[in-house]
């Protein structure tokens, strides 16, 4: 018997951080089609194989299991945008983005960090996902910083080199990017989570649900589109979350593709009623050095730089 719960679990898996893939093929109709997936791994060297899997339930399973050559696309860290664009059910996804064909006619995305085309190799059953192993007959590697996805969000990669030699007399004065507003802001907003995130963990919440929940806070609706944009999340992970908040009452969803409506719950709100006073005591505890008047003019700035970078 399992001594965890399903919040805890999804928790746990969201730490572990995935490259950010597309998968593209032609469909039953001998259309292009493409799908956003984190599940792609490596199986062997010898032979070249690697495997992903689709949910049995998912429009495109039957063109998937069914083709004979697909591309897996690695994104690179600026693709962002077009990892949700593939992962929005409905959406046109090969409009607007670089795009041809190889020799088998699979849809071929431009600028990727790495591309593996491939022959499915095998298909297999697991649970409620079918696994594909397909057989790389061909790859493409670039340079390009990978897309990764971790937590909830997007986020890129860095190395973290070895400390070869201890250097007790570091510099640790201002330089020039103590003087951008990225950097700053970036820094705030990480220690800021890091120190409130921890507070979420102690509620057996995951800091996707948090952010849905306070979202929708008062009975709120809001669509996928605006719910996304405000919690972070992309929507081919967001959609099984609030599948499984709507599962436990936590949230009402109605409608379907792009014209889903999330709408909060008094479950939901209960929830996490608790968690906006002890987010404002910390509030409170790391804005101490400023008055009223201060802080009033602090969130009004932030305000103006959220509406002048929302593309």
């Amino acid at each position: 018997m399992k001594n965890f719960s399903s919040s805890k679990f999804r928790s746990a898996l969201s730490s572990f951080a995935t490259g950010v893939t597309i998968i593209t093929a032609r469909d039953l109709n001998d259309d292009p089609i493409g799908m956003t997936a984190s599940s792609f791994n490596s199986v062997s060297m010898e032979p070249p194989l690697i495997l992903w899997s689709i949910a049995k339930a998912a429009l495109s399973a039957p063109s998937f299991t069914n083709a004979t050559y697909f591309a897996v696309h690695v994104l690179a860290s600026d693709q962002a945008e077009i990892s949700n664009k593939f992962a929005i059910k409905g959406e046109d996804k090969f409009s607007n983005i670089k795009w041809n064909e190889d020799q088998n006619r699979v849809p071929i995305i431009s600028d990727v960090s790495s591309r593996f085309d491939c022959k499915t190799h095998d298909i297999h059953d697991g649970g409620v996902h079918w696994i594909i192993v397909g057989e790389v007959v061909k790859l493409i590697n670039t340079s390009k910083q990978g897309l990764v996805f971790s937590e909830g969000s997007y986020a890129t990669t860095s190395a973290i080199k070895p400390d070869q030699h201890s250097e007790p007399d570091i510099d640790t004065g201002m330089s020039l990017i103590d003087e951008l507003l990225i950097y700053q802001l970036a820094r705030a907003s990480r220690q800021v989570e890091t120190l409130f995130h921890k507070t979420v963990d102690a509620e057996d919440l995951t800091i996707p649900e948090w952010r849905i929940l306070a979202s929708l806070h008062g009975k709120v609706s809001r669509n996928l589109v605006d719910l996304c944009a405000r919690t972070f999340v992309d929507p081919s992970a967001i959609l099984n979350v609030l599948k499984q908040m709507s599962d436990d009452n936590l949230c009402i969803l109605s409608g379907h593709g792009d014209d889903i409506i999330i709408t909060g719950t008094d479950l939901g709100m209960n929830r996490v009623s608790h968690l906006f006073n002890a987010a404002r005591n910390q509030e409170n505890e790391i804005l101490k050095n400023m008055n009223d008047q201060e802080r009033i003019s602090l969130i009004k700035n932030l305000k103006n730089v959220i509406r002048n970078t929302n593309s």
